[in-house]
């Protein structure tokens, strides 16, 4: 009994020291897009991953009343990069779909290697609303 209190107290302890944040990001009446950045230096737009530099996207929080139902997630390589569609393993492009004040959760498996990100809408949002970018870091 010893032995199994021991190993759920090693394997929760990861568990226990998750970090966990939050951005908020303001997206402005007649924008179509969201950038993003999933590091963890703002300063140092262009330094690399190491072991605990990475974040990953583990859920959206569309607060307030929005245009649009659906976002499409693109990349770049840099900030000012070239922002391409991202696929999913079936080769379909990888959407978000949203609502007003509605939580979704993404897979964080999925955001592996990101950094940069566009989301993008099919039309302009009518007023000002608010985003909230859940991360963990990896």
């Amino acid at each position: 009994m010893k032995y199994i209190l021991i190993l759920i107290a090693i394997f929760s302890f990861p568990i226990l020291g998750q970090n966990f944040t939050y951005e908020l990001v303001s997206v402005d009446s007649l924008e179509d897009s969201i950038y993003f950045d999933l590091g963890v230096d703002t300063d140092e737009l262009q330094s690399s991953y190491g072991g605990g530099d990475e974040y990953r996207l583990i859920g959206l929080l569309f607060s307030g009343t929005w245009t649009n139902d659906t976002m499409v997630v693109k990349a770049a390589i840099t900030e000012d990069g070239t922002y391409y569609t991202v696929q999913g393993e079936d080769g379909t492009d990888v959407i978000v779909l949203m609502g007003s004040n509605t939580w979704v959760w993404t897979k964080p498996i999925e955001w592996a290697g990101i950094r940069y990100v566009l989301f993008t809408m099919y039309e302009a949002e009518a007023d000002s609303r608010s985003l909230y970018l859940i991360k963990r870091q990896y």
